[in-house]
């Protein structure tokens, strides 16, 4: 069919090349380079920061981490993903190594503390705990209920030590200061020579390291009440290793008492019991 004579083709206009797209144009932003810097050393640090051997490089990588994103998320014009990201990276990160530390510390702890405990643990040596003393009351040489004879050398990695015989000793410590005052009413001071062998690595100071005590049947520990005593283990100085001493202690305790004797060592150290004769 031919068109209506009059009227024209409908056809649009050609377009002006001289006119302005129609519509808000939205400027493309420049690619962040510190953003990206940055998220790479986020990443690097995160990973680092839980390795226990290069954990210290970790913490120096996520710091710069966060600020190069900082940095990043403060330029105009520069798109701010990767520094957000960076920003993030570098936050988990730190949580992480926090806890990674808190962990590695306390296995370490742990491990440190099994090994200052097994060290300061005293011993009788093999001969000791055979015979009669091994299977008394199916305990262990050394314990309450199974004792070692006063006398006996005890032992671990920093000291060997030895008690003598108890004496009741009140005379003597009168003798050694005139300002001690007596034991109380119903109680005795009775004091117990020991010979103690250094054997550790650093020097140390005995009357911090060395404890002995009487423990009564009464289930009551007793310690060091008696005043200023003849060669005195408080008045040992620093003992380097291989060093011996030869030194009292001294506890008060209800008169006629029977029960045992114990040593430790360090603040931890599990006591070694002694039957006196």
């Amino acid at each position: 069919m031919q068109p209506h004579s009059g009227e024209a083709p409908s056809t649009p206009p050609p377009a002006n090349p001289m006119m302005p797209p129609i519509g808000p144009q939205v400027p493309s932003k420049e690619k962040n380079t510190l953003g990206l810097i940055g998220l790479i050393v986020g990443i690097v640090g995160l990973i680092l920061v839980c390795i226990p051997v290069v954990l210290i490089l970790g913490w120096v990588l996520l710091p710069i981490a966060f600020i190069l994103g900082i940095v990043g998320v403060a330029q105009s014009g520069k798109a701010k993903g990767t520094s957000i990201a960076a920003i993030v990276v570098s936050i988990v990160g730190a949580l992480a190594g926090m806890i990674a530390a808190f962990v590695f510390f306390a296995s370490a702890v742990d491990e440190a503390l099994d090994d200052a405990l097994n060290e300061l643990e005293l011993s009788a040596p093999a001969p000791a705990v055979s015979g009669d003393n091994e299977g008394k009351s199916g305990s262990e040489a050394g314990s309450r209920q199974n004792p070692l004879p006063i006398g006996e050398t005890v032992a671990n990695e920093d000291w060997e030590i030895t008690l003598g015989t108890p004496r009741e000793a009140w005379a003597e410590i009168a003798a050694e200061n005139q300002f001690n005052d007596p034991p109380e009413a119903g109680m005795e001071f009775w004091m117990v020579p020991l010979t103690a062998t250094y054997t550790g690595e650093d020097t140390t100071l005995p009357w911090l390291d060395i404890t002995a005590e009487f423990v009564g049947t009464d289930n009551r520990t007793y310690g060091d009440e008696c005043g200023v005593l003849p060669n005195d283990l408080f008045d040992i100085d620093e003992l380097y290793p291989g060093g011996t001493i030869e030194a009292n202690v001294c506890a008060a305790v209800p008169a006629g008492a029977d029960g045992l004797w114990s040593v430790s060592t360090g603040l931890l150290g599990e006591p070694v019991f002694f039957a006196a004769p």
